[in-house]
């Protein structure tokens, strides 16, 4: 799970430019359980973003999440 997160971010970083410090990425890819909104926000937080003002990327984001993960990933997935 943690490739497919860790990919996942890459493409955030290709696709918007958010490309965020390796170790925050690999502290949110290692994150177990993880919602799609605890994710959208920790990627905004790492970008220096504060989340709750950038409501449209928290949203696309999230959504990229869930297209990949569904509404949350756990241990076990």
């Amino acid at each position: 799970m943690e490739d497919r997160l860790s990919h996942l971010l890459d493409e955030l970083c290709v696709d918007w430019g958010f490309c965020i410090p390796p170790a925050d990425a690999r502290r949110i890819a290692s994150t177990t359980p993880l919602t799609a909104d605890q994710f959208a926000h920790a990627v905004l937080t790492a970008e220096g973003f504060v989340p709750e003002y950038e409501k449209r990327w928290f949203k696309q984001i999230r959504q990229r999440f869930v297209d990949g993960f569904g509404q949350e990933i756990r241990a076990e997935d």
